[in-house]
């Protein structure tokens, strides 16, 4: 592992389920961040033992493995890694989520104004695919048109930066919170601090684009953010939720497509993602009907199993195209 005379300034936490291989193209962008020098990569792993090529992570203030133990669920991998980073703020990062030139910088700057939370603006890293973008803009799509900074109390969960000393907080907590970062969001802006999402930083996403895969995954993801939006609610507030709950697909679809509509850049891509929009939009919404009724279950242990290397849910198209990008994967 390298270290360089100065403190860095920012923690990257990256999990891998296995291997280097796994997260090399992060790392690659990373390594490409004009203030590389000022960044602390923290890999977790499921043991301190993986090998790392030291000329993959040369370039960074500091790069250490910490063994974050045999991986069930994301937040528990990122939990280990902002324990044991050294920096002010930590940011998430992901095998499938590749920022750009200038995306650290833009981070450190919006802290540096007093912001406690940054996020990123996401984009599609794989925009052939129908299936992909009704993903990409069922997770992400408050925030792939912004042009502007704005204040808002829910960033992109996975890919957002933090204030170290915030998020340790929380204590043992933390793993739970992390958990649904749209519920850690909303508790952090509760108690008075701000958060803001940030234009010049730009990350490119790889989305699920099969479709067995995907209705998984947004079953699963309704289920989990309902499941814990719901602890220490009264039994009166959630059976108004679940009675309300069929609303929510439509609210949203309504929601979604008034953003695309309205930016220039991505109206043209409403008749085409309409019909999986729709079908995404409801299995998602079963799902909160679900953790509105029963509570998370075993979300988060399947949402733990399809969260990495997000290529193999990819479509043979994609997987050509990623391929030809950045040569065989792992």
């Amino acid at each position: 592992m390298t270290h360089s005379a100065s403190s860095p300034a920012l923690s990257v936490i990256l999990p891998t389920k296995d291997d280097f291989a796994s997260i090399r193209q992060t790392v690659r962008a990373l390594g490409r961040q004009n203030i590389c020098d000022r960044l602390e990569l923290v890999i977790v792993a499921p043991t301190d033992h993986i090998d790392v090529p030291a000329g993959e992570v040369s370039m960074f203030a500091a790069a250490r493995v910490v063994n974050g133990g045999p991986v069930r669920t994301s937040n528990i991998s990122r939990s280990a890694g902002i324990r044991a980073a050294s920096a002010p703020f930590v940011v998430l990062a992901e095998d499938h989520s590749f920022p750009d030139p200038g995306w650290a910088e833009a981070i450190l700057n919006a802290h540096g104004e007093g912001f406690a939370v940054v996020g990123p603006i996401v984009e599609n890293a794989n925009p052939n695919s129908s299936i992909s973008w009704a993903n990409l803009v069922l997770e992400y799509g408050l925030w792939i048109a912004r042009t502007s900074r704005v204040e808002m109390d829910n960033l992109p969960g996975h890919n957002s930066s933090y204030d170290r000393s915030l998020l340790l907080s929380y204590g043992d907590n933390l793993e739970h919170m992390l958990e649904v970062e749209a519920v850690l969001q909303r508790d952090i802006a509760s108690r008075g601090h701000r958060l803001v999402l940030e234009p010049r930083a730009t990350t490119q996403h790889l989305n699920f684009s099969r479709l067995r895969e995907t209705l998984f995954l947004r079953f699963n993801c309704g289920r989990s953010f309902a499941g814990h939006r719901i602890i220490g609610w009264s039994v009166p507030k959630r059976i108004a939720f679940a009675l309300g709950a069929p609303l929510i697909p439509v609210v949203r679809l309504i929601r979604i497509l008034r953003m695309l509509r309205s930016s220039s850049r991505y109206s043209a891509l409403v008749p085409r993602v309409v019909p999986m929009l729709c079908l995404a939009v409801l299995t998602d919404g079963l799902g909160e009907l679900v953790g509105y009724v029963t509570g998370p279950g075993n979300s988060p242990d399947q949402l733990g199993l399809i969260e990495f290397k997000r290529w193999e849910k990819m479509n043979a198209v994609d997987q050509d195209d990623y391929r030809k990008l950045v040569g065989d994967f792992a």
